[in-house]
């Protein structure tokens, strides 16, 4: 696309020269980490660039707010994987994104981060439209970052370590499906061996059989639960527009601020420095509180 390109002030300076040089070293590194993953495991990837913008019949992305209104999501999948299993069908989706976004319980809960598990309920019900036959289980979902990492080391290393090691950098950061069925076809090494963690999927197997703790899982329980609450918070916020809400209420969790990042400082003009404003803080919790909290079809998170 680049060499088709006719606007010349691409290539006038170094500046430019170099980062036409870079999207080539980050494209064939994530060429290299996404086969190499692929072929770690046993998941086959079945569709890429899904959109569901003009989808009517995916309750995933069709919300009922009144007699009279509905509201449709838009946004179109960059991956679907699957594994064939006799009568089960699991169902992997991967977002690619270029900044450094991370998968979090917390901003779920509060509703700062459902693009993903939207993607996955969506996912779900399109492959149950194409293999109405099949049991659809939720077998993961993932943030691939489209990166070129550097690697700091206090030795010399060969090549192939080098390689190792940034392949490891590349991981797929997410949730997957706690059973082992699932972690075993993602990365067969995890099926085979222990005391092992896996440099493709969040999850690592102790010496004994066990799961190490910093492994990101979820039982099938949980990923209902989470599908559930998604589509209770979209409802929600929905019908809160709906009602015409849109006022400025930034929220405030830990270090971070809705207004770090904003477009619209100078549209909404808020200040915490002027008397009256303040920002919406939320309350921290454990994945495991939040967990309860959705199956206990709790909504804190929704409000506000």
């Amino acid at each position: 696309a680049l060499e088709k390109n006719k606007n010349l002030a691409l290539y006038e300076n170094a500046r430019n020269a170099y980062g036409k040089q870079r999207m080539y070293r980050i494209l064939k590194r994530t060429v290299w980490a996404l086969t190499k993953q692929i072929k770690k495991g046993r998941f086959v990837p079945d569709s890429f660039e899904i959109s569901f913008d003009y989808a009517d019949d995916l309750a995933a992305v069709n919300f009922k707010l009144s007699e009279e209104e509905k509201m449709h999501l838009r946004g179109r999948i960059d991956r679907i994987d699957t594994l064939e299993e006799e009568d089960n069908l699991y169902v992997k989706v991967i977002d690619y994104k270029s900044g450094g976004t991370t998968f979090q319980f917390l901003n779920i809960y509060h509703g700062l981060q459902l693009q993903l598990v939207v993607y996955m309920n969506a996912a779900l019900e399109l492959m149950q439209q194409r293999y109405p036959h099949k049991h659809i289980v939720p077998a993961g979902v993932f943030y691939y970052h489209v990166k070129d990492p550097m690697v700091e080391a206090e030795e010399e290393l060969s090549e192939e370590e080098l390689q190792q090691k940034i392949f490891s950098q590349l991981k797929l950061n997410g949730v997957l499906n706690e059973e082992k069925i699932v972690y075993g076809n993602m990365d067969t090494e995890l099926e085979e061996g222990t005391g092992i963690s896996s440099d493709v999927v969040p999850v690592g197997i102790n010496k004994d059989g066990s799961m190490k703790k910093n492994s990101k899982t979820l039982s099938a329980e949980d990923f209902s639960a989470l599908s559930s609450y998604v589509n209770e918070i979209i409802l929600h916020l929905g019908e809160r527009m709906l009602k015409g809400e849109i006022g400025a209420n930034p929220y405030s969790l830990g270090d971070k601020t809705g207004c770090d990042y904003c477009e619209y400082k100078n549209v909404c003009n808020f200040d915490p420095k002027i008397y009256g404003y303040e920002y919406r803080r939320l309350e921290e919790l454990s994945q495991e509180e939040i967990l309860e909290k959705m199956k206990g079809g709790k909504r804190d998170g929704l409000d506000g």
